[in-house]
């Protein structure tokens, strides 16, 4: 499971941060809700951090204007 930490909006795109395990986040994966609704990963942010066992625990993706909202849980489609 992913949860939606931040959102940030970008012309017509959205710059989202997820908490949870994001390793297998690539480009053009693709999120599901629970409801069943899809999310497409347009490119996934290079990773920083100065400790690298916190690499894995988020992530900011780019993703098409769409109405997803912190708080949401999500998982890989």
């Amino acid at each position: 499971m992913l949860k939606v930490l931040d959102i940030f909006r970008i012309g017509d795109k959205l710059s989202v941060t997820l908490e949870g395990k994001c390793e297998e986040i690539k480009n053009g994966s693709q999120l599901i809700d629970d409801s069943g609704k899809k999310y497409e990963i347009l490119s996934v942010a290079m990773v920083r951090s100065d400790n690298p066992s916190d690499f894995s625990k988020t992530t900011t993706v780019l993703m098409p204007l769409c109405d997803i909202q912190e708080g949401f849980e999500l998982h890989i489609a």
